[in-house]
């Protein structure tokens, strides 16, 4: 865990959280309790940190044999550069995503991404890893060590870039100059009150939606472009979507979230469980995004708030099988934490 504020808040929702120095020999011992217990283990460490730390994936494997192990890291488990750490950023900048971004290619700065797109993308790598060796460990019984990277997770947003046979690159789309899109067809339009986007890509959409703006669909798309820019700036967002949308033109409205109230507040995403809500021990009532995934026959939950530091050490202590006086010694030794009067991780 790097922090306790808003990143964990965001991504540890439902987890039961132990608080564990595994520096120490008792502390170490109870990591490989866990470990015994677990079908996966998975952190995102540096090469050779978990190793020092006595929960490699070798001495993991000695603990429980059958254990799928996944390490989600910087540049990767080999190479040049495998030892060493980094942030989402330098993979962004490194796939050549900040540089597709920016429209460089324009006369432009790159730009960054603020949402972390190659963190996203590196976790999501590491659940298809870890679930299709899952799948094998079912079937065979053995267990085995997965990989993946923060550069490979930047990779996937560059998945459209190809060599063919000779060697050359194909011919990609680029962001245009203003930044609103890849073709006159495919982009943002500013109206009196805010931006458009329009994904008019079949040729049916593109003529319809340059005979509901009133332009000729027959001229050079070059030529079309300024005349679809002044005829949007004559009304409003809601009332081109209306109209669009009705005449079957693929648009949404370009929402400004407003920190989040705008979809956590909508009434149709609480009726559709897209929103939840809880207690939370430091902030109160809390509002995050629901279930995102949907399943017909069984169906999910949140279990609930992201946890405090070492929230459910005892709960976890207890299901190891550590009676309430060795609980009291190890916190005293610093061996384990939980939540008291002196919590050291404000939000």
């Amino acid at each position: 865990m790097r922090f306790s504020g808003t990143p964990f808040t965001g991504c540890q929702r439902g987890k039961r959280d132990i608080a564990l120095n595994i520096k120490t020999p008792d502390g170490l011992e109870l990591a490989y309790e866990l470990v015994r217990r677990a079908d996966v283990v998975h952190h995102n460490m540096t090469l050779g940190t978990a190793d020092k730390l006595g929960l490699g994936y070798e001495k993991c494997k000695e603990v429980k044999p059958d254990l799928v192990y996944c390490n989600t890291f910087a540049y990767g488990y080999e190479g040049p550069l495998a030892h060493v750490g980094g942030l989402d950023p330098l993979y962004q900048a490194s796939a050549g995503l900040e540089y597709e971004s920016g429209a460089v290619m324009h006369g432009h700065e790159p730009l960054y991404y603020r949402f972390g797109m190659c963190d996203a993308s590196n976790a999501l790598l590491s659940v298809v890893g870890v679930l299709a060796a899952v799948f094998h460990q079912r079937r065979t019984g053995e267990g085995q060590y997965v990989w993946t990277s923060l550069l490979d997770g930047g990779t996937i947003f560059s998945s459209d870039a190809l060599l063919r046979a000779d060697g050359s690159g194909i011919e990609r789309w680029h962001l245009d100059a203003g930044l609103t899109g890849l073709d006159p067809a495919y982009r943002l339009y500013e109206t009196k009150d805010g931006w458009l986007q329009v994904v008019a890509l079949r040729d049916e959409a593109w003529e319809t939606l340059c005979t509901t703006m009133g332009v000729d669909a027959t001229l050079p798309r070059a030529d079309v472009e300024p005349q679809l820019e002044a005829a949007f700036m004559t009304n409003t967002a809601m009332w081109w979507w209306y109209v669009l949308d009705r005449a079957g033109v693929p648009c949404e409205i370009a929402a400004d979230m407003r920190g989040g109230d705008l979809a956590l507040y909508d009434g149709d995403h609480e009726r559709l469980g897209l929103v939840t809500e809880y207690e939370h021990a430091l902030l109160g009532t809390m509002r995050q995004a629901g279930n995102v995934i949907d399943f017909s026959e069984t169906p999910g939950n949140i279990a609930g708030p992201p946890p405090l530091v070492g929230e459910h050490t005892r709960e976890i202590l207890d299901w190891l099988g550590v009676d309430a006086a060795r609980q009291e010694e190890l916190k005293a030794a610093g061996v384990v934490y939980w939540p008291d009067e002196n919590y050291a991780w404000p939000w």
